[in-house]
């Protein structure tokens, strides 16, 4: 049944291909039917369940080493040195996750045409004016340059090549068999090209066009008001009672930068995705039941089929970890050993400025910098396309700030330069973040971990620390531009140098906590700082989550592994338990026909939390958006394609509806009445009875609202999870929306021996024809995790499938 399924799914795929319909990325009209139904080596090879048999697969190699693939189809790697082991998991990356790690990397590089045609042409010169594989090329020679590293990366790559000459056409993935193209040779420039990839998805954020359309277009006091700095009850990530014993570097410009705030609306630019976040947290043993300090994370990010992430064991004499590693890169990102534990989230800081350029004709070789012509950069990059006899060259012109991305006269953003954390020098010697995440599986005390994380400058991460001798402790852990007040938030002038950044924040001054008076330390993207920390930042902060968790944490004593997954599973929104209330009493003394009633009871009786079955959660939903847009109508009727507008956070909109109820914004200019926030209230409610209550009264539920579904990579149709049962909002810590949620939950007791628990929605497998591709998902949706811990040697991980490598 299960291969009929996939066969099925195979069908559809083709046609869609053939229709050149995959959601705008698989885009080639030819697809490779004939390789796809060869009985010998086409989709039958994807449907073959052997991978669940106990059998010994001998593997002819250069190193020694031996791996296990337990039961859930995670693999544990015992190896005698952390060489060999990254070649063992190099080529266990190639082996169940190689489309993955190939169309990641094209994507980010700007060569997805070379395979799918010219329909991603434009996608792929975009990427490449980004500057990206000069980034990853400056990233690479650092690897390579460290002995540390470049040992490791080469060992990895070279297991990665050691599964591909054994590759045989029949075997391949069968996206290579429907999309007619075959692997190639990995190298370490691939690898680097992936952590820009997760650059792009995790400090790519630039409101500064929107910001400065606002700005512009409301003018500076109306902006002001509903734009402030901060929210006064944020919750930062660096407790408070931190104080900062340094003295900030002094910057060379003091003036505040010009911004071109009143200058033409700018048009949209690219943004990192939405609902990127993530929670994690430390609890003293001082707090715990057991005595010994608890450590939790989970990853927010987009989830997808394969997973981003690839659970691993991996043991040598160096090393001795459990955790979830990225395929392209040795080592595990997240996990624990057998001294103390680790996890990360987002840090949300902006690092991605505009500069509007002057150009001294329209050539562009030459732009105004200070007061003088100043020559242009020219990059040029070779874009090959599918079917074409020649390649597209791609010319960049770069100035002091970056490049200039759009390169059509015609763009709206013709003349703009970038400046991106990405495109900027290294911050010193120092600066290899594989070094990180192989220092942090070695060490095993504080002081080990604050250096391990020294070298790590992008993208950004709060890393959470505890270790068995009851530490626990916290890094914002990244390398920060120092900007001027307010620099940043809107796009600048890019004629004078003043404007460029001030260097960069050094990592005695990067914010950091350890085992702080409060017992806990915590992060859900929130603000790193409170306002003493003495450089300036922005970026884009959730408002919510860190607020609840801080709180829940605050008053948990006698702290159990069971009360950090109920914690993780948490669907209380505080969000809701701060406007809801406001809401309905504007409903107070009305009359309300019997559905209107029902509506207002059924709200007043919720627990502000997003179960799964929560009829009352879609009602909110829905009440409190049509509520926010009527209250912002003046900024929406400003934005157009061309123009696109910042608006009010959700915490500044409801700090209005509670502490300046009357405030003009509330009011509809188009109407004679003046309205108040309890009456726009009042409106937008009987639009929401009227929209939702008929759904709910056919059984519409938070769940089947929310319509969570985990998709292919590549948005294949029959590859997906199908609808996802749990429960979960953006703004609780178990954040789930439609396409977002905990990519990775992780439980650790830092006991002797140690103790973790794990959740996965996916397996080790990038095939969907194998029992280990979706394995986990119903057991991470319903809450439910898997005990795991370090096995000492091979025969401790009991029966299953092993691959020994070299002659042992």
């Amino acid at each position: 049944m299960k291969f009929i399924k996939f066969l099925a799914a195979a069908l559809v795929l083709a046609a869609a291909v053939y229709a050149g319909g995959t959601h705008g990325l698989i885009g080639a009209k030819v697809p490779a039917l004939a390789a796809l139904f060869d009985p010998f080596g086409g989709i039958w090879q994807q449907a073959d369940p052997s991978v669940q048999a106990s059998t010994t697969v001998e593997v002819p190699a250069s190193v020694q080493g031996e791996v296990v693939i337990d039961q859930r189809g995670v693999p544990h790697i015992f190896a005698e040195t952390i060489a060999d082991a990254a070649h063992i998991q190099g080529y266990l990356h190639a082996q169940d996750r190689l489309f993955q790690m190939d169309i990641a990397t094209r994507a980010s590089a700007g060569r997805l045409a070379e395979v799918l045609g010219p329909d991603v042409l434009e996608r792929d010169k975009t990427q490449r004016r980004k500057g990206i594989l000069q980034a990853a090329q400056q990233m690479e020679r650092a690897w390579l340059a460290h002995p540390e590293t470049a040992s490791v990366i080469t060992a990895y790559v070279a297991g990665v090549n050691a599964y591909l000459a054994q590759l045989k056409p029949r075997d391949y993935p069968v996206e290579y068999k429907i999309l007619g193209f075959k692997p190639e040779a990995w190298t370490t420039l691939k690898s680097a090209v992936f952590v820009q990839s997760m650059a792009e998805t995790l400090c790519f954020r630039n409101r500064d066009i929107p910001t400065s359309n606002s700005r512009a277009m409301l003018g500076d006091s109306l902006f002001a008001h509903l734009f402030p700095n901060e929210n006064p009850k944020q919750s930062p990530v660096i407790p408070e009672e931190v104080a900062w014993d340094f003295e900030p570097v002094k910057m060379e410009v003091e003036a505040l930068p010009e911004q071109l705030s009143h200058s033409l609306p700018f048009g949209q630019l690219p943004q990192a995705p939405e609902g990127i976040g993530s929670n994690n947290w430390a609890v003293s043993g001082t707090k715990t039941a057991s005595g010994a300090p608890l450590l939790a994370n989970d990853p927010h990010l987009n989830l997808t089929l394969p997973s981003i992430w690839y659970e691993v064991q991996i043991h040598c004499k160096e090393m001795d970890v459990h955790g979830v590693s990225l395929p392209t890169l040795p080592g595990v990102v997240i996990g624990f050993n057998a001294s103390q534990a680790w996890g990360i989230t987002n840090v949300g800081h902006d690092v991605l400025d505009w500069y509007k350029i002057s150009w001294t004709d329209t050539t562009r070789n030459h732009y105004i910098l200070d007061g003088q012509p100043v020559a242009t950069e020219w990059v040029t990059d070779t874009v090959w396309v599918r079917g074409a006899e020649q390649p597209e060259l791609v010319r960049t012109p770069w100035t002091l700030f970056g490049p200039v991305v759009y390169e059509q006269p015609d763009n709206v953003h013709y003349n703009l330069a970038m400046r991106w954390l990405v495109n900027a020098p290294s911050s010193g010697e120092d600066a290899n973040n594989l070094t990180a995440f192989l220092r942090l599986g070695t060490s095993s005390q504080l002081n080990e971990y604050q250096q391990a994380v020294r070298g790590f400058d992008y993208p950004a991460s709060n890393v959470v620390y505890a270790d068995n001798k009851g530490n626990i402790a916290l890094t914002a852990m990244g390398h920060y531009p120092i900007r001027k007040p307010q620099q940043g938030r809107f796009v600048q002038d890019g004629s004078s140098s003043d404007n460029d950044w001030q260097g960069f924040i050094p990592f005695e001054h990067v914010p950091r906590v350890a085992n702080p008076s409060r017992q806990f330390v915590a992060s859900a993207n929130q603000t790193s700082t409170a306002d003493s920390y003495p450089y300036y930042y922005l970026g884009g902060f959730d408002d919510f989550r860190g607020r609840y968790i801080n709180r829940q944490l605050a008053k948990m004593d006698k702290v159990t592994p069971e009360d950090m997954m109920a914690l993780q599973h948490d669907s209380h929104s505080l969000q809701a338990e701060e406007a809801l209330p406001l809401m309905l009493a504007a409903l107070e003394g009305q009359t309300l026909d019997p559905t209107a009633k029902e509506a207002q009871a059924m709200l007043a009786k919720w627990d502000y939390r997003y179960t799964a079955d929560s009829r009352a959660a879609v009602l909110f939903h829905s009440w409190y958006d049509s509520l926010y847009l009527a209250t912002f109508d003046e900024i929406k009727a400003l934005e157009s394609d061309t123009r696109p507008m910042e608006y009010p956070e959700d915490w500044r909109f409801i700090e209005l509806m509670d502490k300046l109820p009357a405030d003009p914004i509330f009011d509809h200019k188009s109407t004679e009445a003046t309205e108040d926030a309890a009456a726009l209230a009042r409106q937008t409610f009987a639009k929401a009875v009227a929209t939702v209550m008929p759904l709910l009264a056919t059984g519409t539920t938070w769940n089947s609202h929310r319509d969570s579904r985990i998709l292919h990579l590549a948005k294949i149709p029959g590859f997906d999870s199908g609808l996802i049962t749990s429960d979960g909002t953006k703004n609780a810590p178990n954040a789930m929306t439609s396409v977002n949620g905990p990519s990775w939950r992780m439980i650790v007791s830092l006991e002797q021996p140690i103790r973790a628990w794990v959740a996965l929605p996916g397996g080790s497998s990038g095939n969907p024809g194998s029992p280990f591709y979706k394995i986990g998902v119903d057991d991470w949706a319903s809450g439910k995790y898997a005990e795991v811990r370090l096995f000492a040697s091979a025969d401790e991980v009991g029966p299953g499938r092993r691959l020994v490598f070299g002659n042992r």
